[in-house]
């Protein structure tokens, strides 16, 4: 009996690894005019049940995200030192990867032609180093609407393990930190009012 036990108790931790670190088929989505932010994992090569991650509440999906089309809150949250490199070299680890499918689009329309500017040169900037064949999946443009727009589409075959080591860094990096603070931020419109005057007597 108790030989039983023992083949069943690891038998289910053997199941309970391979589902953690199997590959799974994964489809990450991020996408900010949708408002969505999710992983859609099929467990154990493609073969056992589906798991779904979302890093935004699935209620929010559907609409544009609120804070995205605010133009001074992301523009001065996109204006975080080292925001580039963090967001940057989280997409390079998952090409690295190497995904069926790979690209990042990054829209800008912040109001400030230097804003835009800035993050563009910076966003360049990272990807001088990076390999040729990822710098041609990402793309800068302008966005209609006012505000930014980020749409990212990843699908690959990786452990769950590995998924949550890349989110983690990312998540915990001071840059992302600050960004997110940033963004949570209301930010005062600047005064339009121009300078009194002030006459000496």
């Amino acid at each position: 009996m108790l030989v039983w036990g023992a083949v069943a108790v690891g038998v289910i931790v053997v199941l309970l690894l391979a589902l953690r670190f199997a590959p799974a088929r994964t489809n990450i989505i991020i996408d900010t005019a949708a408002s969505t932010a999710r992983a859609d994992m099929t467990l154990l090569w493609g073969l056992g049940p589906t798991l779904v991650t979302r890093a935004l509440p699935k209620g929010e999906a559907g609409g544009p995200l609120a804070m995205f089309n605010d133009p001074q809150r992301i523009g001065n949250a996109l204006m975080t030192p080292g925001i580039a490199d963090a967001a940057i070299g989280a997409y390079q680890r998952l090409y690295q990867l190497k995904p069926q499918r790979s690209r990042f689009e990054l829209g800008l329309n912040l109001g400030d032609s230097a804003q835009n500017l800035v993050v563009q040169t910076s966003v360049e900037a990272v990807l001088a180093s990076a390999p040729q064949a990822l710098r041609q999946t990402v793309t800068i443009q302008k966005c209609g609407a006012p505000g930014a727009e980020l749409a990212v589409r990843v699908e690959l075959s990786a452990a769950p393990a590995t998924l949550d080591r890349i989110y983690s860094d990312f998540r915990r990096s001071r840059a992302v930190r600050e960004f997110r603070r940033r963004l949570k931020q209301r930010v005062k419109p600047k005064s339009s009012k121009a300078p009194r005057e002030v006459r000496a007597s």
